[in-house]
């Protein structure tokens, strides 16, 4: 059995992976660790049925946006999928993770879709207003008011995708914790303060990422969170509530985590861990 990457890029040149970090730190790392290993680009001019061949017979770890087509397609050979697309799926959608979260009975900001054609406000103000299926804090809107919701409404984002609102939690603004879930030497999962100068927290928009020693009863419930959704590798991020409980509210689960920035500031090697959980 191999290892075979396909990464949903906005370009076809297979070379741009060469520079590309979480693509290079894994080549690097499978070669260190003596793997058979190889990488192909899906990009927009992606060929299903070549994907399809290279992965065929080995692990294919998927990352990037990638089609729905490609897992089911992989996954109906028996190709082994990391992350599973029922994972992928789950992380992706942020009104099926409130549900999920909902019926494991874990404390999680409340959310509600927003309608296309709603001028009511679907939660009391203030909430924050998110992509349904968004990614790396792009699109979201904090809405304090009515003329900021009357704003988000007249801005026409609802008109491109789909869109959430969600509990704002003063508390957590512009901060939260990730546990990064994966096979390292030393245990599951590494634990970060991630902090922002604004409203987000990504640290590709300038957010500091620290390690942070969380209580060990917060630990027990985001690897609970992880096992239940399936994921073999990936990411449980937490806002952080009041003093008075709960002291801490899931916000997501990432299946495509980047990991440059965990890497740098943790001194850790994330693209080990994750190999090691793909070759299971």
């Amino acid at each position: 059995m191999a290892i075979r990457l396909v990464y949903g890029l906005k370009t076809d040149d297979n070379s741009y992976l060469d520079s590309f970090y979480p693509a290079r730190r894994l080549k690097e790392t499978a070669k260190t660790l003596g793997l058979d290993y190889d990488a192909m680009v899906f990009g927009p001019n992606g060929d299903m049925q070549k994907a399809i061949a290279f992965c065929m017979g080995h692990t294919a770890i998927l990352r990037g946006e990638l089609p729905a087509r490609l897992y089911k397609a992989l996954e109906e050979r028996a190709i082994k999928t990391i992350n599973p697309f029922g994972a992928v799926r789950l992380a992706d959608d942020k009104l099926q993770s409130a549900d999920f979260f909902n019926r494991l009975g874990i404390a999680h900001p409340e959310t509600k879709a927003i309608l296309a054609d709603g001028a009511e406000p679907p939660l009391a103000m203030p909430f924050v207003c998110k992509p349904r299926f968004g990614r790396m804090g792009r699109g979201i809107v904090l809405v304090s008011s009515t003329e900021e919701w009357l704003g988000f409404l007249a801005s026409r984002l609802l008109k491109r995708e789909p869109y959430i609102a969600q509990k704002y939690i003063k508390e957590s603004h512009g901060k939260d914790l990730r546990f990064f879930f994966a096979k390292f030497d030393d245990s599951m999962v590494k634990v970060a303060k991630r902090q922002g100068q604004g409203l987000l927290s990504n640290t590709h928009q300038g957010a500091i990422m620290k390690p942070f020693l969380a209580p060990e009863s917060l630990l027990k419930e985001a690897a609970y969170i992880f096992k239940q959704s399936g994921l073999v590798y990936g990411t449980v991020d937490y806002l952080f509530g009041s003093k008075k409980e709960p002291s801490f509210y899931v916000c997501e689960v990432n299946a495509n985590p980047g990991f440059e920035a965990i890497e740098n500031s943790l001194k850790i090697d994330a693209a080990r861990a994750i190999l090691l959980s793909a070759w299971g």
